[in-house]
């Protein structure tokens, strides 16, 4: 304990006697029940994390804090290990999914910190894995506090001697020997191999936008108080920021990915004819079948992402994709406006939700790209909402892509008279006018708008991680087959 920094400087003797307990926290009971009705109406996020060793009190602390709130506005997230679905796809995946909506309270008894810790320290690489796990948990706290959340962090502190007492009498209860299992002595047995992990995961995800208050948790009187009277702290800070005074938080150095240069193009280099284009659409479709055969043995995910002007190709471009492919193997989500759940929620939550699990491929027609687009030219969104989500893309991609996951995105471009000649094609085809919508002529009437928002979206989303692919749309039939050659080129890439 003495060579420890965070944990080391926290008084474990602290503690309340039961007349001072009562007296003190009463009214607080009724506080935090105001507070919570105030930051639903203002529809304001609340995450409250709750960590620490084992038997450390987590479930007494978050029994006392439920109290008094209105079980309609909370919910309370018991982490344990991941199930089958959660275990095929990346850590954090399972936490954006269970991000409250706004005016909500998002409980979490354990969180991504434990099940980082325990998924992340084994194997020879474990030391870079954690580096890697801090990071990503820094950005997703960031993204969520951005987006308006309240994050309130716990961990729970006790000795090692006071915990080896607390599991030894649970142990001889009959009523909670059946919550001691092997898997809590063997922690104990290396609490003090852990302790300088646990200290370096609180350390650096203490940042301004979520703190970490850490309690000495030896009382548990003290402890429940401690916790009580900080999260009444934070929220009524938040009340205050609403009636007039923001938050002073000083713009984050974020860093800036490598980009690469993308130039669009309508015009294809060159034509196939119809003979020429069915000939090779057969053998790419029969090697993209091939490559998702190989993805599902490897357990590789991969995304595709199509953006593009209206009536650039999308359809049926995405229908000679998937045209040889297993249907169990691939998922094709159409991206509209948000319902009313989505919109209530960070932007980027409805697109986690739909990212495949391990071996799956899922093809976002129209993507979270519509932020930078549409949200920004039709102003559904604030400028420095829209201006913040490059940065948030880019870091999603990159993540997605470090844990093992495939990108492919497409821009399908198209010159201006094209667009409008397939708009009256349409038109005037009683198959396809169902497609022409009032939007649709609305849309066309912003192309310059459009166009200097695509312009942007490309310099500043084109990584070296995930770069963009411009399928020159024109003609279809080159667009179709320079999308199927760029997926197999990649897959074949992502599986050597």
């Amino acid at each position: 304990m003495a060579g420890s920094s965070f944990l080391g400087k926290i008084d474990l003797s602290k503690r309340m006697d039961t007349g001072e307990f009562e007296k003190e926290m009463a009214p607080l009971y009724t506080r935090l029940g105001i507070l919570q009705r105030q930051l639903w109406d203002r529809r304001v996020p609340i995450i409250i994390v709750v960590e620490g060793w084992n038997a450390s009190g987590i479930t007494t602390v978050i029994s006392e804090l439920i109290q008094y709130l209105d079980p309609r506005g909370f919910v309370l997230h018991s982490i344990g290990s991941p199930k089958d679905e959660e275990r095929a796809r990346p850590l954090l995946w399972r936490f954006w999914t269970r991000t409250p909506a706004r005016g909500r309270m998002a409980i979490f008894a354990r969180s991504w910190y434990s099940r980082s810790l325990a998924e992340q320290v084994s194997g020879i690489d474990w030391l870079s894995q954690i580096q890697r796990s801090i990071s990503e948990i820094n950005t997703f706290e960031r993204q969520l506090s951005d987006d308006g959340a309240v994050i309130i962090k716990f961990f729970l502190h006790i000795s090692k001697e006071e915990q080896k007492k607390r599991l030894g009498e649970r142990e001889k209860d009959a009523l909670t020997s059946w919550m001691i299992t092997q898997g809590d002595w063997d922690f104990h047995n290396h609490y003090d191999d852990y302790l300088s992990i646990i200290e370096e995961y609180l350390e650096k995800t203490d940042t301004p936008h979520a703190p970490w208050t850490v309690v000495g948790a030896t009382d548990s009187a003290y402890t429940r108080f401690k916790v009580y009277s900080v999260v009444i702290r934070q929220l009524e800070r938040r009340c205050r920021d609403l009636d007039g005074r923001q938050r002073d938080r000083k713009p984050q150095n974020l860093k800036k990915p490598r980009r690469t240069k993308v130039v669009r193009n309508a015009g294809p280099p060159e034509l196939y004819s119809r003979p020429e284009y069915e000939s090779a659409l057969r053998a790419y479709q029969d090697r993209v079948r091939d490559i998702q055969y190989w993805l599902y043995k490897r357990m590789i995910p991969l995304i595709i992402v199509y953006e593009g002007w209206d009536a650039a190709g999308k359809g049926g471009n995405i229908m000679r994709l998937v045209h040889s492919m297993n249907p169990r193997g691939y998922d094709v989500v159409p991206i509209s406006r948000p319902d009313e759940t989505e919109a209530n929620h960070h932007y980027l939550w409805r697109f986690y939700r739909r990212f495949p699990p391990v071996g799956h491929i899922t093809i976002f027609d129209r993507s979270w790209y519509g932020r930078v687009l549409v949200e920004r030219v039709e102003g559904y969104c604030a400028n420095h909402e829209w201006k913040r989500a490059y940065q948030e893309i880019n870091e999603m991609e990159h993540s997605y892509i470090e844990q093992g996951g495939g990108l492919v995105k497409f821009w399908l471009e198209i010159s201006r008279d094209e667009q409008h000649r397939r708009f009256m094609a349409r038109q005037n085809d009683a198959l396809k006018e169902w497609k022409m919508t009032d939007e649709d002529w609305r849309n066309r009437g912003k192309w310059r708008e459009y166009e200097e928002a695509v312009d942007e979206m490309l310099a500043r989303t084109s990584t070296v991680d995930a770069p963009w692919t411009v399928i020159e749309s024109d003609d279809k039939y080159y667009a179709r087959l320079k999308a199927l050659r760029t997926v197999i080129e990649y897959g074949t890439q992502l599986l050597r």
